[in-house]
């Protein structure tokens, strides 16, 4: 029995196979090698997983903190951040009849029939026929036939005409104004100024060669009574 294995095994080693013990072996190193990749595959597998639950855990906070800050917004009744709102131009060209509303700044180069009124500041090179109303004023070569009521400082520079009765905080004046203003701080007439009508202001400056043909109120600083004021002249 035992030649006859060794033969076989002899015959089997002229035929360059491998014989029982070496098919043994490679089959062992098979078996071992398939095991190996069947683990690298749970490995990676699991592996992916915890990839795909980290990103939705990421996803999942980014999702409630935006839900967080949204009900933050809501619950303080804050509005959320918003881009400015960019001016609202009229050209030259145009010629606008008709009321304006608006919440941003105007900047008017051409000619308006009609009053505006806007939260924002306004600025006039153009022609307007109406009244005016918003934040501050920037008249400069323009043309205005109508009431002015601004919220802060009112600025009419040289080549300007202005009829109609001006309300301001401060109020700067190079052109020619035919109407009474009424300021609650400062009034500044510089030398190309002109103004027929009556001014009342906390404050006022004039520059050489200003004109002015009206009656001039000085106002009672806020802080100070007309009694304390009476007696600096022993009244």
């Amino acid at each position: 029995m035992a030649n006859k294995n060794n033969f076989s095994k002899a015959v089997l080693d002229l035929m360059g196979l491998p014989g029982n013990d070496q098919a043994s072996g490679i089959k062992g190193q098979d078996d071992s090698a398939d095991t190996s990749y069947e683990q690298n595959k749970v490995t990676d597998y699991f592996a992916e997983k915890d990839q795909e639950a980290e990103r939705e855990s990421d996803v999942d906070q980014e999702r409630r903190k935006f839900l967080y800050n949204a009900k933050a917004v809501t619950e303080t009744g804050a509005s959320p951040v918003q881009d400015d709102v960019p001016a609202t131009v009229i050209s030259r060209s145009m010629v606008i009849v008709g009321e304006i509303t608006s919440s941003g700044n105007i900047d008017i180069y051409g000619d308006v029939k009609g009053s505006i009124r806007t939260d924002g500041d306004i600025k006039a090179t153009g022609t307007v026929v109406g009244d005016l109303a918003g934040h501050s004023f920037t008249l400069n070569g323009c043309t205005i036939q109508g009431n002015i009521k601004a919220k802060g400082n009112v600025t009419i520079g040289q080549n300007t005409v202005v009829v109609g009765d001006i309300i301001a905080e401060n109020i700067k004046i190079n052109g020619k104004v035919k109407g009474n203003l009424v300021i609650t701080k400062m009034s500044e007439f510089f030398e190309n100024a002109l103004l027929a009508g009556d001014v009342r202001s906390q404050t006022i400056s004039m520059s050489q060669g200003a004109k002015l043909h009206g009656n001039v109120s000085v106002a009672l600083d806020s802080s100070q009574s007309e009694k304390e004021f009476n007696s600096i002249f022993g009244v």
